[in-house]
């Protein structure tokens, strides 16, 4: 039994130094054959085409002026008098409150001005009939201005107004709702034109201009504009610079609020030497491609100058008919000999 088993251990060890020496061999003849026909590669000849960098963000689209209502007080809504997607002008009652509203003291501050109106007339009847000293009218006067403007205010607090024309894109509350300060009430948006505005991180801002096309998608539609301005300071916050950007059409309907797909042209060269990413050998700071030159490949290094995460433009190293090697590049080494292979 144990005779049998050294044997099968020594036929077995056998077998695996002829396949190891099979295997050797069929290397070595690879390597004998690629340096007799050349290494199998695929190229590509160099033509100028355009090049394009698309920057794209996403924004939320507003009107070109938009502005919130906020509370004053803390009561329940008496009545709300307009509705989503009503043309509403500025200074016209949207929102009204019990003139009772104990914050906005409207009935004491009502009070004291018709008060001070009434002493206000007839002390302009006496100071007239020289009845009265100018220092006597100027403190009449004041007390009348004074009782105005706290009506003004306590008014503007139980009747909210439209800060703004436009349209009512955002309607927050409904009558007989009780809201506290500060709680929004109502949005309206100027949208005679749109905007959006976009965050842009300082390895990006650099290639956007002012002026600068953009195009924003929603759905089936497609919105063209401009960019009309750009932050000179970082907002330290969000770590990007605030650019708006202004679109000339218009959509078929109000979409306010609407998160769009943005996109820039940052770069756009109509006639540029262009080459994938992935045919580019990076060793430090340099960047390198093999040409295929009389069948032997050559190591050439190149510059580049916009990238759009794809491809580079090559600024210099390459030419229009040059032909780059895209396959075999990790075989290769310099003059070496190369099979061109479809």
């Amino acid at each position: 039994m144990k005779r049998t088993i050294v044997i099968t251990l020594i036929i077995t060890l056998i077998l695996s130094l002829i396949g190891c020496g099979k295997k050797q061999e069929t290397a070595k003849n690879m390597e004998q054959l690629q340096k007799e026909n050349g290494i199998p590669v695929r190229i590509t000849e160099v033509k100028t085409r355009p090049f394009v960098q698309v920057l794209t963000y996403n924004a939320p689209l507003s009107g070109i002026e938009e502005s919130t209502a906020k509370s004053m007080v803390s009561d329940v809504i008496l009545s709300v008098n307009a509705k989503v997607g009503d043309y509403v002008k500025k200074d016209q009652v949207i929102i009204t409150f019990p003139q009772d509203t104990p914050s906005a003291q409207y009935n004491q501050a009502n009070s004291a001005f018709l008060n001070a109106k009434q002493t206000y007339e007839r002390m302009t009847r006496l100071f007239v009939q020289g009845a009265i000293s100018q220092q006597d009218m100027d403190n009449v006067t004041t007390g009348y201005n004074v009782a105005k403007a706290n009506l003004n205010a306590s008014s503007q607090m139980i009747n909210v107004k439209a800060p703004i024309s436009g349209y009512i894109t955002a309607m927050k509350v409904n009558q007989a709702d009780h809201v506290a300060p500060a709680d929004q009430l109502f949005t309206i948006s100027n949208i005679s034109k749109y905007k959006s505005v976009i965050w842009v991180p300082d390895s990006e801002v650099q290639l956007i201009k002012k002026g600068m096309k953009a195009i924003a998608v929603w759905g089936e539609q497609t919105l063209t504009g401009r960019v009309s301005t750009i932050s000179l300071a970082m907002d330290q916050d969000k770590k990007a610079f605030k650019t708006e950007i202004v679109f000339d059409t218009q959509p078929k309907q109000i979409i306010s609020g609407v998160t769009l797909e943005i996109k820039l042209d940052v770069v756009n060269i109509p006639n540029a030497i262009v080459i994938d990413r992935k045919s580019i050998v990076e060793a430090g700071s340099a960047k390198y491609v093999w040409l295929e030159k009389d069948k032997k490949a050559v190591k050439t290094e190149i510059v580049t100058k916009h990238d759009n995460g794809i491809e580079y433009e090559v600024s210099s190293g390459l030419k229009a008919g040059d032909k780059v090697i895209t396959e075999g590049i990790s075989l290769l080494t310099d003059n070496a000999l190369v099979q061109i292979i479809q």
